[in-house]
């Protein structure tokens, strides 16, 4: 693949790194930053060509050959150098297009240009660290979309669904255990399937029910 990336921070930086490790895919990068030291250094730790430019300039794009790239991605910290990039990018015809999201209040104009979005990573801490305070029980958590969440948790030693069936237990509706992971075996569960205490299960639910299933699976005797 032909991968240019804008910025050579941290991220852009890790980034370039996993693109040239990836065995699967011989990718060819190019990396642009206005930072002269960034630069430098980047093209002295990897096998990429590193552009001292201003990506927000259309010659820059050009000197890129964004034309040729396969996927665009922009990792700076200023959304609005980010949505510059890729408008240019998307216009001289760059089919895919990622970029790092700073600003919630940000997502709907990238989402508008058929952009994917990552998160800055503090906003993705910021998010854990609530759902950790929110939702005590829940282990790892992930949004699946705006609407739908997945997550695991271990049923409690004494809990109250030990030895009922994941139909006798009757899930709210929008909600599906998917998997359950029991001392060293690893279930796709039925409705027949029993529970045992110390299961852990992954669950997909619609966010409006998260509280009601959390409750109903940590319930205890």
């Amino acid at each position: 693949m032909y991968v240019v990336i804008v910025g050579a921070g941290r991220i852009g930086q890790r980034l370039t790194e996993l693109a040239l490790r990836d065995d699967r895919e011989k990718n060819n990068v190019i990396v642009i930053d206005k930072n002269q030291e960034r630069c430098e250094e980047i093209a002295r730790k990897y096998d990429v060509i590193a552009i001292n430019a201003d990506a927000t300039q259309e010659e820059t794009l050009e000197e890129s050959e964004v034309k040729k790239a396969d996927v665009l991605v922009a990792t700076t910290r200023d959304d609005a150098v980010n949505l510059m990039v890729v408008s240019l990018a998307k216009n001289k015809g760059v089919k895919r297009l990622v970029s790092l999201v700073n600003q919630e209040e940000s997502i709907p104009m990238f989402m508008e240009k058929g952009v994917k979005i990552v998160k800055n990573p503090a906003l993705l801490i910021a998010e854990h660290l609530y759902r950790s305070i929110r939702y005590p029980e829940i282990e790892e958590y992930m949004n699946v979309g705006e609407n739908v969440s997945i997550f695991r948790l271990t049923l409690p030693e004494n809990s109250k669904l030990a030895g009922k069936s994941i139909r006798e237990i009757a899930l709210p509706k929008k909600s599906l255990i998917v998997a359950i992971e029991r001392k060293d075996k690893f279930i796709i569960p039925t409705e027949e399937v029993v529970l045992e205490p110390s299961d852990k299960l992954t669950v997909l639910a619609h966010k409006d029910v998260v509280d009601r299933i959390t409750n109903l699976l940590t319930s205890v005797i």
